[in-house]
Order: C-alpha cells, then sequence, then structure tokens
C-alpha cells in the first residue's frame, strides 16, 4: 500500500501479505520541495503485517515535499525487519516529522539510513538537506 500525497488518511484493520508494507512517501528531489504540499494526518491503526525483508510502514525515501504528523499503533508486525523505516539522503530535502508510534513491539522499531536511493534526474541540489524530527 502507498500513500503519496494525502491528507487526513486513515489506514486500519488491515492484514497485508508477506513482502508487503506501507509505503508513505511524497515528492522527489527537486520536484517534491517545488510542489510543497506534504503528507500529513496519516493514520495507521490496527495492522497485521509479515514482512521479512521490509519494514511495516516506510517513511520515504521519496519525501522532498515533506511527511508530518503520521500515528501508527496497535500493530503486529511477524518476523518483520523494522517497524518504522526512515528513508532519505542528501539531495532530497523535505523533512519527516512529528511521528509518533506505540503499541508496537519487535527487535528495532524505528531504523533510519541518510543514505537511500538514487535521484529523479541531474537536477538534484546536493545541498537540500532532509529535516528529521520529533521521532516518538
Amino acid at each position: 500500500m502507498e500513500s503519496t500525497l494525502c491528507r487526513l488518511h486513515k489506514l486500519r484493520t488491515v492484514t497485508l501479505c508477506p513482502g508487503m508494507t506501507v509505503a508513505v512517501k511524497n515528492g522527489w528531489d527537486a520536484y517534491g520541495i517545488a510542489y510543497g504540499m506534504p503528507t500529513k494526518q496519516l493514520v495507521i491503526r490496527r495492522l497485521t503485517c509479515i514482512s521479512p525483508f521490509s519494514a511495516v510502514v516506510a517513511l520515504g525515501s521519496e519525501m522532498s515535499g515533506g511527511i508530518q504528523d503520521v500515528r501508527a499503533e496497535d500493530i503486529i508486525a511477524i518476523k518483520s525487519e523494522s517497524g518504522v523505516r526512515i528513508n532519505t539522503t542528501v539531495g532530497r530535502g523535505g523533512y519527516v516529522k512529528d511521528i509518533y508510534v506505540r503499541r508496537m513491539t519487535m527487535k528495532w522499531a524505528f531504523w533510519m539510513t541518510g543514505y537511500y536511493g538514487s535521484h529523479a534526474d541531474d537536477n538534484c541540489d546536493p545541498n537540500a538537506l532532509p529535516v528529521i524530527q520529533n521521532i516518538n
């Protein structure tokens, strides 16, 4: 399941098959920055997921337009690599902030990488640093 450029969205009581996750994205490099509309106010509740090679909830790596105010709770993660994975890289810009997770128990509840993936084209700004803040 993928969520791009949304507001006030709720995903609840869902069972996902092996390999699938919830991917929250928003814009790629300069295009997401220019459009400037964040994905925000997303609620993920009562989710059961088997995701042995990925995260249950992935934020990014396309996040240049911003991802804000995501709530994930009451999640059952079976044999999953991580609960919430934040993927970004230098040149993406944008932000991931105000992320709140509760009632999720696993080996790594949060996993973040700052060097993830390629860029849309050669117009990437190497000075566009992503901001990651208020992760709970």
